[in-house]
């Protein structure tokens, strides 16, 4: 499983808008594993989340395509998460 992490959402966007926007049609396809939209304690967006696909093929392809695409009038940046490659560098024997 790989994960992506998604910035600059809008603040009242939901996992399942979310959701939405990562399998419209024409895009590069995968299987989402999870999605989560990170709020503050108030209730309030973090204006960011997560993405999580099946295998790192599948999230590699999704950050190639929707990087710098917008949900609605807010202009996303995706990209790998952390803790996603510090695994795959686990997984190949590296430290």
């Amino acid at each position: 499983m790989s994960r992506l992490i998604i910035k600059n959402l809008p603040p009242y966007v939901t996992p399942e808008r979310l959701k939405e926007h990562f399998l419209q049609s024409g895009g590069p396809g995968g299987t989402l594993t999870d999605v989560k939209v990170s709020h503050k304690r108030d209730g309030t967006s973090r204006r960011f989340g997560f993405v999580g696909f099946k295998s790192e093929d599948e999230a590699q392809s999704a950050q190639t395509w929707f990087d710098k695409t917008f949900i609605d009038s807010a202009r996303i940046s995706v990209s790998i998460s952390e803790a996603s490659l510090f695994l795959s560098l686990l997984r190949c024997g590296l430290k």
